[in-house]
């Protein structure tokens, strides 16, 4: 398989298309594309574009902690293009991802191996039901170190803390990470549309 074909009535709203009995062969040559790709247990999953609301919260949370971390020299934060591989059949793109200076050896030019200490996943309507079920379980058996569902539609930040377990449910206030060592967030800057400015932040946080 070289590509998935999209049906033309989906391009112009969200959708998360599957194909099943796919092999990681399948899912390396497929992920070379232009498309979001993530592989769970034998099933092919393709995300459909960000919508703008899903982009200003991630453009924002990552310029504010990747500040963050190189200030205090803590590892590195990427974006959804870096591959997380948690199993041989489970290979996940989240939206954002702390990795440790303690798991950088496991940090390669292509992907990470094993579980990253925070992951963090934006709630759309085609992938609400996958990041809240599937996805969570697998992260949960992966041993991500804490997992953050952003749900802007309903205003609420959900946390595992680990993932898969003691989850935190939040609509304002600060939250304060046990991932990222000092790290706090005033959870209603996730609702502000357009978010604030994340230097401002930066500097508030510091």
């Amino acid at each position: 398989m070289t590509q998935l074909e999209v049906p033309t009535e989906l391009i112009a709203g969200e959708y998360l298309l599957q194909r099943y009995d796919a092999t990681v062969a399948d899912y390396e040559r497929a992920a070379n594309e232009d498309t979001r790709l993530e592989l769970l247990d034998e099933v092919l999953i393709m995300h459909s574009p960000a919508s703008v609301r899903h982009e200003l919260i991630f453009s924002f949370l990552l310029g504010l902690m990747q500040g963050y971390v190189r200030a205090k020299d803590l590892g590195t934060v990427l974006g959804s293009r870096t591959p997380m591989y948690l199993e041989n059949m489970r290979r996940f793109e989240p939206d954002l991802l702390f990795v440790s200076n303690a798991a950088m050896p496991r940090l390669g030019d292509t992907a990470l191996r094993g579980a990253a200490d925070l992951v963090i996943e934006i709630l759309s309507p085609a992938t609400r039901e996958y990041d809240l079920g599937k996805k969570r379980d697998a992260y949960a058996a992966g041993g991500v170190g804490e997992y953050w569902m952003i749900d802007a539609a309903n205003s609420r930040l959900m946390v595992d803390r680990p993932a898969g377990a003691r989850r935190s449910e939040l609509e304002s206030g600060w939250y304060d990470t046990d991932a990222v060592a000092g790290f706090r967030l005033d959870v209603s800057w996730l609702w502000r549309n357009p978010p604030p400015d994340a230097n401002a932040c930066l500097k508030e946080i510091l």
